[in-house]
Parts: structure tokens; sequence; C-alpha cells
């Protein structure tokens, strides 16, 4: 018995390490991040830009997002918008808009049979760029990035060749009171916090930029070619392959609506854990002993202090279990810090937000432990099977650059559905 107190001791005392590393990191987003950002970004000789969108159908704020785009403040860049079909109903939209900006191009990229769909109309884009286009940039269509935002996403890759690529990040502005759409806010910022110094970074493929000529001297364009994560494979193609860094750039964490319930919550959480088992398999098995340690010794000393209560000698300084009560006590005080650090960052960074996401907080300071016990099922969903569902299409991911594709024939000759497999190695 004194044995297994004294293992569940040490594990509390990881714990506790990680939590206090935790809080810190939410410390430095709710507090410096919104500072950096309101630093006036330098005047600087800035390369032109190709900004390449890939984008599907027409969302209530797919106009809105665009003209956000089309109103950077940046000297000198195009956007390429690449669909997949020119029967999309965004194809409309877009045509409108370039009769009247001469800075819009638009791509019709097919369907992809070897690789993930968005990596298809990436590179679709990539093809129609020419060594005027200095730079590469990549958006997700549901951003409504501030007018700076090209001109800070760009600028370190001026800083030297040690800077391999540049990133932002997302923070999910929940657009109805669902629970899931809170939850989600608070299990992304996490994620978010971590970005930071050169060693811990990686690129979002949702805003990241890359110099053109690094996207093939890497062999990032080869990478691609039959892969499904486009900012995985980046990440690894820059900091292992190429041995340069990847900046994170406060200024370009863009708003994202979070419009969830519980069901397209956990197909979004186990998708997304499920695509760095594949890709980053270190990452995810850390992602999971970290949840673990963390519940295993919340969890023991919740019921300690609860045992502890009902003893006949409860309030007696003899009794045993107040270490218990202590110890649960600092490792909930912990987790309450570092929720309240993670939604009052997003309420600093978006005050035109503040209502939406102040909605978080009684979940950010009394729920995170609830928040830690989701995360950990959805990470244990994602350890079963490698095949994804995105956008209707079927991914059975083989390995970073290995993708299966199963889609469905949209018609057949006996009008039954079939699933086409291609296989893509590389």
């Amino acid at each position: 018995m004194w044995t297994f107190a004294f293992i569940f001791f040490w594990i509390w005392v990881a714990a506790m390490l990680l939590a206090i590393w935790a809080a810190r990191i939410a410390q430095r987003f709710g507090m410096r991040l919104p500072r950096i950002v309101q630093q006036t970004l330098p005047a600087e000789n800035l390369p032109p830009v190709a900004l390449i969108l890939p984008i599907k159908g027409v969302d209530d704020d797919t106009q809105a997002n665009v003209q956000a785009l089309l109103s950077q403040d940046y000297p000198d860049y195009r956007l390429i918008f690449t669909v997949e079909s020119e029967d999309d109903p965004v194809v409309a939209l877009l045509e409108r808009l370039a009769r009247e900006d001469s800075r819009i191009e638009i791509v019709v990229s097919g369907l992809s049979r070897d690789r993930g769909q968005k990596i298809h109309n990436q590179l679709s884009a990539v093809d129609r760029t020419t060594t005027q286009d200095e730079v590469l940039a990549f958006v997700d269509a549901d951003a409504n990035p501030a007018p700076s935002w090209l001109h800070a996403l760009v600028l370190p890759l001026t800083y030297g060749d040690y800077i391999g690529a540049s990133t932002g990040y997302r923070f999910f502005i929940p657009v109805t009171d669902h629970t899931a759409n809170k939850i989600v806010l608070i299990l992304n910022a996490q994620v978010g916090a971590l970005l930071g110094p050169y060693r811990r970074t990686f690129a979002w493929g949702g805003s990241m930029a890359i110099r053109r000529k690094d996207f093939f001297d890497y062999g990032l364009h080869d990478m691609w070619q039959n892969a499904l994560s486009d900012d995985y494979v980046l990440s690894h193609c820059v900091k292992k392959v190429a041995k340069k860094k990847i900046q994170f750039v406060p200024q370009c964490l863009v708003a994202s609506d979070a419009n969830f319930n519980w069901a397209s919550l956990f197909e979004f959480v186990v998708r997304q854990y499920r695509i760095t088992k594949v890709c980053e398999p270190m990452v995810w098995l850390t992602a999971i002993g970290g949840a673990l340690l963390y519940l295993t010794a919340f969890l023991y000393t919740l019921f300690n202090s609860v045992y502890g209560f009902i003893q006949p000698n409860a309030y007696s300084p003899e009794n045993p279990h107040w270490r218990q009560i202590v110890m649960f006590v600092a490792l909930y005080v912990l987790s309450m810090f570092r929720g309240y650090m993670l939604v009052h960052g997003g309420m600093q960074l978006w005050p035109q937000h503040k209502a939406s996401i102040s909605s978080a907080m009684r979940w950010a300071i009394l729920g995170m432990p609830w928040c830690f016990f989701i995360n950990l099922m959805a990470l244990i969903g994602s350890a079963v099977g490698k095949t994804i569902v995105w956008r209707g299409v079927s991914y059975k991911l083989i390995s970073r650059t290995k993708t299966i594709v199963q889609r469905p024939h949209i018609a057949s000759s006996t009008g039954s559905g079939m699933m086409s497999r291609e296989r893509a190695e590389v």
C-alpha cells in the first residue's frame, strides 16, 4: 500500500510540473501576445506574394472573408483561388470579383486521385505561379484576417535564410451558445498557446508562408504529391529536412467561426488527432501521455479528498487526507488559472468578439478537467484506424507522404454507388 501511494505521489508531482508549465505558456498567451499584436510592423522591402486560397462552396461569411483578403495592406500580391470544380457555386462569386480586380486568378484543379483534395488544389495553384512570385502564402477560406495579416506573415522571411517558413494560427469564436463551441475554443487555444519558440512551432495550413524557391529546393513540392496534410508535411520538410526555423507570428492569429454540436466536435477533434498520429506520432503520444497523467493525478486526489471529508476525524489536523486535499486544490487552481488566461487572451486579441469568447470563461475556469476528459476521449478515439472523412471524401493515411483516396463515383452504369480506390506512394 505504501508503494501504491508512493507511485501516485510521483505521478502527482509530474502532473504538477506539467500543469505549472502549461499555466506559464497560457500566461504568455493571455498577457504577452496581445501586447505583441499591438506593436507597429516595421516598413520593409516586402517581396511579391502569390496568396493561394483553396475554396469550396459558399458560406455566410465567404464574401466578407474574400474581401478581407483583397483589402490587405501589402504592396505587391495577387490571389489565386483554387476550386475542385467549375460547377462549384463559389466560382460565380469569384468570377464577379475577378472582373473587378485584376489581382484575382481562378484555378480549377479537378478531382484528386492520389492526395488530399486541399493539397491537390494548392499544387494546382502553385503550378500557376512564376519566379516573379517570390513568396507563396496559404490561407483557409474560413479566415477573416486583419489588413496587416499578410505583411506580418511575410515579414519574417526577410530576416534571413535561417527562417524557412512563417505561420499563424486560428482562434475559434463561438457563433452559437452550444457548449461544444466553448469546449473547442478551449481545446484549440491550448494548442495555440504552445506556439512560440522555434523548437515548438509548427506550421498551420490556414495561415502560412514560404519562399517559392525554398518550396521546391526543400523538396516540399515532391512531398506534397501524395500527402494529405499540407502543414504537417511542410513543418517536417522545413525543420527536419532543410534544418530551418519556422517563425510563429502572433499578428497572424486569425478568428474562425465555431459552429459545432457534440457529434461534429468529436468528428473534428478525432480527425485532427488521427492525422497527427500518422504524421507526427511522437506528438500524438505526448498528447495522450500528458492527458492521462493529469487526469490520473486529478481523479486520484479528488477521490481521496472526498473520502477524507467523510471520515469521522475529517477536520482533524491528524487526518492524512488533508495532504490529498491540498494536492487536489493545487492542481485544480493551476488548471483554473490556465483556462482563465487562454480565454482572457482571446478577449484581448479580438475585443470585437469579447461577448462570444467570454461565454467560454465559466468552462475555462470551472470545467477544465472536463475539457481534458473530452480531449482524452478524442485521443483514444483517434487511436483506432487511419481513415478519416473530410468534406465527403474518405482518406486512408498510410504515412506522412502516402495516402489512399476513396471517393464515391458520381454515377455508374448500374446506378449503384461504388467506391474508387487509388493508391499513391512516394
